[in-house]
């Protein structure tokens, strides 16, 4: 909290408040002895654990409140209760302990500085409620949103900073007249596809028990990934207390809101909102289940609180982390715990189980002193080159936020350091990374952590302070921090730098600045967080939007978003087809998918493929399933796919192309999704790979042209018949170039006399061991694939195909070609991106319902993780509801006579295709349905990757 507020809110709180703590301290009489696993003080039983439901505000519509909000009268100054580890409070007055030697202070690494591109943020010119000193700014990012809150302000854009909506935070969480509001903070969930925005409010009015006033944790979650629509807003009461500097965290099923609470004290006089005392009362923490968040109804939750609980009267700064992307039910805390012995150390602790179902545990901590240092007080304030010369009180030593992925937490802080060469002491950034061992069912103790990294970054004659950090889905560390110093011109900037996994611990790359500050800086603080979060759909990159300082007209300061992308793209490695899954023959997995359980397999460093792939491409076939739905690959496990990839209904042997990144450890995931009880069998055939570097083929999209369609009269090869392969050429014909490695493209079939499977290798043969294309009889049926092409003698260049069913069964195949791969770099390179879904007719996004020969354009830039500039995609097309057989193309512009189609389709089936396929020249794609006049389909289209 600072010294900052709005004109707004608590009144009308005062009646029907719950109490969630009192004046009344419990405190250990000590801590317990040290060891590698030592909790402190206090346990979290069920006993001390509140239940209850949040209060409802309402629902508010954000794109109308834009509209007919009204900016509020006067900014009121709250008291100075930072840094609040001099709080007033017994056996806390601060460590004695000298600067602990850490591994290395700046260690560059060879990576290239990350491709950054970015817009203005929200200024202290910015009109409304946003112009107050300092900012505190935060981000989230989602699939075609920004979302930016800055003091009393939310941001809402698109994601190259346009479609600007303003949204005043004090008419948002609906706060009345006669209180204020504070520290806001947001977060994006691509699990759950919903936002959720927080802050702290409080107001001076005795009454409704109260003998000071009241303070308030503001709760808003979006009904939908639209930040613009509907958020359901909720608040937490407290009574005679205030809790200050929110802290927000996320697990795969619920969500953790923390606290520093402070007591109240007597207003100086009537209206006045300086009743917040400087006497700490411990930290809280409150639990929510997604699925409850999710419902639009009441909110429960779950409290763990200082005064109940003697462990959280001791701690301080708790910061639940935020889990990117959220594949653990688990939620990781790290924070501060007085230690009885005048100073501070660091502790960790868990939340497990859910709120609904009266199974939460929140774990008993346990310190860390053994593991890390503890926090040193004080930082020194950071100078700059004119008067002021420091920013008075403008960091601290707060553990400011926390990231959890793939079992490991890292956590940033300000910390004082002496850098390499220098002979000051300067404001450096901490940044600290734990393993976080399996949670116990006990609730005492847990396994301590183990310590991979613990390095400060600091620069000789410089401050660094007030650090954010992030984990990009491909599990790179960004870390964001502001600059300055006593040297003419190095006024408060914004830099950042970056650690890939590949990495060595305690190294970063070397300083990018982001944005360059251009006055010294006036103001008594500085921004208490700046947030990194993870981009939901691009794996190589993270969002930030620090503050920086400016030339006073209006305010000191701006932001500036920007997005960091780390990799300059991917390029192909084709492979004969490889089967990497096979539940039939426990082939990667052993038994059935069982509806709604998300299961996880390896592809990178097996079957050929290394351990450093990217993305693959490939086809997924179900066969065997006993209910008809989906199934979904995705790049973490999920039980709750946003996006699917083969819809299929029973009794189908059924098969579609996709191309898809994979997880930071070489994995994917799938998930079956149908009633309940219901199981099926998958296959997963691996056609090529992407690689990180430049030893792949690059990419190069072409108009789709026909190849080959048998059924035509003037085709130079006749049907093809059951067990007899057959070669095409490829190279040489039709702009495909001699020295083409790999094609992409679109196989249909049709006219079958029996069913059964084509497969499609780079050369030929009658007993394949993967396939391309299912079938039953009498289906016209398309599959997308992407195909190496032969590479022996003669056959080089080529392709061959084989129809595999009863003897003596023939069928017509059609190929259409949409681009190809080739061994250099004149192409382009990929860029895989989490599946997102960027069309769904159903319910107008962003068009409605198809009419036969209606081409519609669609608009892929700045979608679901696509950038400007993009000159391919890769994803899945769906097609349901159709009231007419017939087939949909995919073309660069609008034709209602398309000479090649991407999927063909009966009635009354929902029927996907995985394409790739090239954008227009402004960034967008049309679509055409030819079916009987008058038929219509909708459709649905999910990215999975760009070419650039």
């Amino acid at each position: 909290m600072h010294r900052k507020s709005s004109a707004a809110r608590i009144a009308a709180l005062i009646g029907g408040l719950v109490l969630l703590g009192s004046s009344v301290l419990v405190r250990p009489a000590a801590m317990a002895a040290a060891s590698p696993t030592r909790p402190f003080a206090g346990s979290f039983a069920h006993s001390q654990v509140t239940r209850g439901t949040a209060t409802s505000r309402g629902r508010v519509l954000a794109r109308d409140l834009a509209r007919t909000a009204k900016p509020r009268p006067g900014i009121h100054s709250l008291p100075a209760i930072h840094p609040v580890l001099k709080a007033s409070r017994p056996g806390a007055t601060g460590p004695k302990v000298a600067a602990p030697i850490l591994p290395v202070q700046s260690t560059a690494t060879a990576g290239a500085a990350p491709r950054v591109t970015g817009f203005a943020g929200v200024t202290a010119t910015t009109p409304g409620e946003a112009a107050l000193e300092p900012p505190d700014p935060y981000l989230a990012v989602g699939p075609d949103s920004v979302v930016q809150v800055v003091n009393l302000l939310a941001r809402i854009t698109d994601r190259n900073g346009a479609a600007v909506t303003d949204l005043p935070l004090p008419d948002f969480f609906f706060v009345p007249a006669g209180g204020a509001d504070t520290d806001p903070r947001v977060v994006y969930d691509p699990i759950h596809s919903r936002w959720v925005m927080t802050e702290a409010s409080w107001d001076c009015t005795p009454g409704g028990g109260a003998l000071f006033g009241h303070g308030a944790l503001d709760v808003a979650i979006s009904d939908t990934a639209d930040p613009t629509g509907f958020w359901s807003v909720f608040f937490l009461p407290f009574i005679d207390q205030f809790p200050d500097f929110p802290g927000l965290g996320t697990s795969s099923d619920k969500a953790a809101i923390s606290a520093n609470i402070f007591e109240m004290k007597p207003r100086s006089a009537p209206g006045a909102l300086d009743c917040i005392d400087t006497t700490l009362d411990g930290a809280d923490l409150v639990a929510f289940d997604w699925s409850d968040m999710a419902d639009g109804g009441n909110l429960t939750y779950s409290s763990v609180e200082p005064i109940t609980n003697p462990a959280l009267d001791h701690a301080f700064t708790l910061r639940p982390a935020i889990q990117a992307p959220a594949t653990s039910p688990t939620i990781y805390w790290v924070g501060y715990v007085d230690n009885l012995a005048g100073g501070w150390n660091e502790a960790w602790g868990a939340v497990t189980g859910s709120v609904l179902a009266g199974t939460i545990s929140f774990k008993t901590p346990s310190l860390l002193d053994t593991v890390v240092s503890p926090p040193i007080q004080p930082v020194p304030q950071p100078h700059q080159p004119t008067t002021p010369l420091t920013i008075t009180e403008a960091v601290d030593e707060r553990i400011t936020d926390a990231v959890w992925q793939a079992n490991k937490m890292t956590y940033v802080a300000t910390y004082p350091c002496t850098p390499t060469g220098d002979s000051a002491t300067r404001d450096c950034v901490r940044v600290t990374q734990l393993t976080t061992p399996p949670i116990a069912v006990s609730p005492n103790p847990q396994t301590a952590p183990t310590l991979l990294q613990d390095f400060l970054v600091a620069q000789t004659g410089k401050d660094l302070y007030m650090g954010g950090i992030g984990v990009s889905g491909n599990g790179a560390l960004h870390a964001v921090w502001t600059r300055s110093s006593a040297t003419a011109g190095d006024f408060p900037s914004t830099f950042s730098a970056y650690q890939l996994p590949s990495d060595p611990a305690n190294a970063l790359s070397a300083p990018l600045e982001l944005a360059h500050g251009t006055a010294t800086y006036p103001g008594t603080h500085w921004g208490d967080y700046v947030g990194v979060p993870q981009d939901p759909q691009d794996p190589n990159a993270v969002w930030q939007a620090d503050e920086y300082s400016t030339t006073p007209t209006g305010g000191n300061w701006n932001t500036k978003v920007n997005q960091m992308v780390t990799g300059s793209g991917s390029t192909y490695v084709p492979i004969a087809p490889v089967r990497v899954l096979n539940t039939i023959a426990g082939v990667g997995l052993t038994g059935k998918f069982l509806s709604g359980a998300a299961r996880t397999f390896q592809v990178a460093g097996a079957f050929g493929i290394p351990p450093n792939a990217k993305a693959i491409t490939g086809n997924l076939a179900v066969t065997r399933q006993n209910g008809a739905g989906f199934a979904s690959i995705t790049v973490n496990p999920t039980n709750t796919p946003a996006t699917s990839t083969i819809n299929f209904p029973l009794g189908d042997v059924r098969a579609n192309n996709l191309t898809t990144p994979l997880s930071a450890t070489g994995t994917l995931s799938a998930i079956y999704k149908s009633t309940a009880g219901k199981t099926t069998d998958l296959v997963l055939d691996v056609t090529g790979y992407f690689l990180d570097d430049n030893s792949g083929a690059t990419f190069t999209p072409i108009t789709p042209v026909r190849l080959l369609n048998t059924s035509d009269p003037l085709s130079p090869t006749g049907k093809f018949q059951a067990g007899v392969p057959q070669t095409l050429q490829v190279t040489g014909v039709s702009g495909i170039p001699a020295n083409a490695t790999a094609i992409s493209g679109n196989l249909a079939v049709l006219g079958q006399s029996a069913a059964g499977f084509v497969s499609v290798t780079p050369d030929p043969t009658s007993v394949p061991s993967t396939s391309t294309i299912n079938f039953p009889l009498n289906d016209v049926r398309a599959n997308g694939l992407t195909v190496q092409l032969s590479t022996t003698g003669l056959l080089t260049g080529s392709l061959s195909a084989v129809y595999i069913a009863t003897p003596g069964a023939t069928t017509d195949l059609v190929l259409d070609v949409n681009g190809y791969y080739v061994h250099d770099l004149l192409g382009l390179h990929f860029f895989p991106l989490n599946p997102g879904r960027r069309i769904n007719t159903s319910i107008g996004s962003p068009i409605p319902i198809f009419h036969s020969v209606v081409p519609q354009t669609v608009a892929i830039d700045g979608h679901e993780g696509v950038p400007v500039g993009a000159s391919a995609i890769t994803g899945n097309l769906a097609v349901f509801q159709q009231t007419g057989a017939g087939f949909v193309s995919i073309t660069p512009d609008p034709t209602t006579t398309p000479a090649t189609s991407t999927i063909n389709f009966p009635l009354g089936d929902v029927r996907a295709n995985g394409v790739t396929v090239p954008t227009n020249g402004s960034g967008s794609m049309s679509f055409v349905y030819r079916a009987g006049t008058g038929k219509t389909t909708q459709l649905v289209l999910d990215v999975t990757g760009y070419f650039k």
